[in-house]
């Protein structure tokens, strides 16, 4: 084997993640072997037809070595795997973030013919004991990388060492011709015909994404525009919260919560309007998607967001007044006028040149 890529694990939760390595080892060298190992357990479709994904089915307290057995299972499996690294020392081991890295890096150390490229893809505050951990590791072969400059300058100013800034893009003529009609996507979503405008949503239903902001803030244009609808493709813990709010606002029969969908980047076109009300995202592939699709965004002015579309067109403050007006606002005017000022800014073209220069360069060190 060549690229080792381990990642935590696999399921619907994670599918952003393995799309993202998905992307960076197809940069790699042609021909070279590559293996994806989940710590857990799960599906990886994204990655599997990239080589063999192999699941170590470990429990959160294994991974950790929380509680006396927890650190005596965690003894026993890294020894296992250090075993099996060392018949076969791979030539790059891409590591999905500082809980994985945690868990390998330190098995790495003895291989000196390997090197270890750490990706972050998330706001986080990093414990003093991994940053400690990054920082023994030997020098010449590790390399931090962040999915966003944003999250790269974020994450230096806590380690204290170098972090890369490798922007994640997405191919946009692929993209663009692998979307669905819009009839068809609002039938894979499951939306009832209608001749009102659709307000869109993607992302897990967790506190952080916001949908609770969005819910409320469109309740208002829902319940004086009863043909149009609030479709957010998603699932988490957060969807009977999200049911509640909707019924309380009177907007139950207009708010539609589609589940998970494998699918969903190919369903932009049922959209007219994409909402990302976000409390932080490492990057986040939405915003991309929908500005590549045509479909024209409201979200949350993050960093991250403005590095990404090179402008402020259409991004907000955290509030929810501010969303209530701002969907008031935009859903009366010139939707498609908006789309291509954050097309222009977007510049997927060249993003995605700039990711693949920079993904070919990092793996093939």
């Amino acid at each position: 084997m060549s690229v080792l890529n381990v990642m935590w694990s696999g399921g619907a939760a994670f599918v952003s993640v393995h799309k993202v390595h998905r992307q960076v080892l197809q940069m790699g060298t042609p021909g070279e072997t590559v293996e994806t190992l989940l710590l857990q357990s799960g599906d990886a479709a994204p990655l599997a037809d990239l080589g063999r994904v192999t699941a170590l089915g470990l429990s959160s307290a294994r991974i950790k070595g929380a509680g006396l057995l927890g650190a005596l299972q965690r003894v026993r499996d890294r020894r296992r795997l250090a075993k099996r690294l060392m018949q076969q020392p791979p030539r790059v081991v891409l590591i999905d973030g500082i809980g994985v890295a945690a868990f390998i890096l330190p098995l790495l150390a003895a291989l000196t013919a390997t090197r270890a490229v750490v990706m972050f893809h998330g706001s986080k505050r990093l414990k003093a004991a991994h940053i400690a951990l990054l920082r023994r590791f030997p020098a010449d072969r590790l390399d931090l990388v962040a999915v966003s400059a944003t999250l790269a300058a974020e994450l230096e100013a806590q380690v204290g060492l170098r972090v890369l800034s490798g922007r994640v893009a997405i191919e946009p003529v692929a993209f663009r011709s692998s979307l669905m009609a819009r009839e068809a996507a609002q039938r894979a979503l499951g939306i009832p015909p209608g001749a009102g405008q659709t307000i869109g949503a993607v992302g897990r239903l967790v506190p952080e994404k916001g949908f609770s902001r969005l819910v409320t803030a469109a309740a208002g244009w829902l319940l004086n525009n009863p043909e149009d609808r609030l479709v957010i493709v998603g699932e988490g813990g957060g969807r009977q919260q999200l049911t509640a709010l909707a019924e309380k606002l009177g907007v139950l029969r207009q708010v539609h919560l589609t589940g998970h969908n494998a699918e969903a980047p190919r369903l932009y076109s049922a959209f007219d309007l994409i909402c990302i009300p976000s409390e932080q995202e490492g990057l986040g592939l939405v915003l991309p998607e929908a500005v590549i699709a045509g479909v024209p965004v409201l979200a949350n002015d993050l960093a991250v967001f403005r590095e990404q579309l090179n402008c402020a067109a259409g991004l907000l403050p955290c509030a929810t007044e501010a969303w209530r007006d701002a969907l008031n606002t935009v859903l009366k005017e010139d939707l498609a006028a908006l789309a291509d000022v954050q097309r222009a800014g977007l510049d997927a073209d060249g993003v995605w040149a700039r990711f693949g220069a920079f993904y070919q360069d990092l793996l093939a060190r």
